[in-house]
Formats: C-alpha cells, sequence, structure tokens
C-alpha cells in the first residue's frame, strides 16, 4: 500500500475523532438539557418518534452514524495491523473486509430511518 494511503487514514481517524467529540457533544446537549419534554418528564415513544421522523434530525443522526463507523472501524483496522505481522495482502483482506462490514452496517442504519 502506498505510503499516502496510510497518511490519508491518519488524517481521516483525527479528523473523525474530532467530529466525534462535536457532535457527540450536541448530541448530549440537545438530547439531555434542551429538551423540555424530558425535563418535564414527559418524554414518550410518540415524541421521540416525532423527532427522529424529522428529516433535519435524520441527516444529523445519519452523518453521526457514518462519523462512527468510520473512525471505529478504521481504528480497529489500525490496531488489527500495527499489533500483528500480516503480509500485505492478508492487510488488504482485512481492510476489505472492515469496508465490507461498514457498508452493510450503514445501510442497515439508514435503512432504519426509511421504515419510519
Amino acid at each position: 500500500m502506498p505510503a499516502y494511503r496510510n497518511v490519508l487514514w491518519w488524517y481521516v481517524q483525527r479528523i473523525t475523532g474530532a467530529l466525534l467529540v462535536v457532535l457527540l457533544t450536541l448530541h448530549f446537549w440537545v438530547e439531555h438539557f434542551m429538551s423540555k419534554t424530558l425535563m418535564r418528564g414527559d418524554l414518550t415513544y410518540a415524541v421521540i418518534l416525532s423527532r427522529i421522523s424529522n428529516p433535519v434530525w435524520q441527516a444529523i443522526d445519519i452523518g453521526f452514524l457514518l462519523v462512527a463507523l468510520v473512525h471505529g472501524l478504521n481504528g480497529l483496522r489500525n490496531i488489527v495491523l500495527d499489533y500483528s505481522r500480516v503480509g500485505p495482502r492478508v492487510a488488504q483482506a482485512i481492510t476489505v473486509a472492515l469496508v465490507a462490514v461498514g457498508l452493510v452496517w450503514s445501510w442497515w442504519g439508514i435503512e432504519a430511518f426509511s421504515k419510519l
């Protein structure tokens, strides 16, 4: 694998990590501190469904899912390749397998929003 790809994935890991900090902070703030229904104790399935049905929140949640998947699976790939002695073919097979897992998991998560 060319060296620039490793550098690219190194930057992707840092960028997605920073995005996760921002997204997680926003998620906690909006979900736990800005929700009037939660503070009144009126949180129900219907309230959650109405929020999740909003296209803006769907985009934010899907973005959160995709960023977390890229960060997590890339981190897993880095751990496996850093702490094992595998050749380039096995490393490529691991990468392909993790990309396939990521694509299936992304599709599954995005598909869940279409059923709302």
